[in-house]
């Protein structure tokens, strides 16, 4: 078995969502040796950045000092490499958890992030016009699957719609 590498923990407060988001470095496919490769490793590994921070944003260099929590920074704490993560896979939300996190650890440092880039509202609404004037398609895939669902659903939901549970008769003293 080989050196244990470090491990970290990101925490970053989207303003999309308005919540705190967090991310172990155990997920990325780079070993990361020290805090300062954290934002080389989250650049070479993309699609976990934009599934962790829901936005893309460049990631500056890491800053051993930290000056307060905002949506400007991703704040790093410090992980015992060989701890369970209790972030599973990282798509369950953990806020309490990570909240509780924050209360009682202290970061060692931060990363700057850049700013995003806006989304054109008019793009965006505008397909999603474009979505919703399209009417469903029986024949589309989906929608058969969609289909087949609630047609094996029916018939089981009325079975037991039909066999109310049978009532017992209590007995008093």
């Amino acid at each position: 078995m080989g050196m244990l590498t470090m491990r970290y923990l990101l925490a970053y407060y989207s303003g999309t969502t308005s919540q705190w988001r967090c991310l172990d470095t155990n997920l990325l496919p780079q070993q990361i040796d020290r805090a300062e490769d954290l934002a080389a490793a989250l650049e070479n590994a993309p699609m976990i950045a934009l599934s962790w921070m829901l936005e893309r944003r460049p990631f500056g260099s890491y800053q051993a000092t930290v000056d307060g929590k905002s949506d400007e920074c991703v704040m790093v704490y410090e992980l015992e490499p060989t701890a369970a993560s209790p972030l599973g896979n990282g798509t369950d939300y953990v806020g309490p958890w990570l909240e509780m996190f924050m209360q009682t650890n202290e970061p060692i440092g931060t990363i700057a992030l850049g700013a995003g880039k806006p989304i054109s509202k008019e793009a965006a609404i505008g397909a999603l016009r474009q979505l919703a004037s399209t009417p469903l398609q029986a024949s589309d895939e989906a929608c058969q699957q969609t289909i087949g669902c609630m047609r094996e659903y029916a018939p089981s939901a009325a079975v037991h719609a039909e066999a109310p549970p049978a009532v017992k008769k209590q007995e008093t003293a």
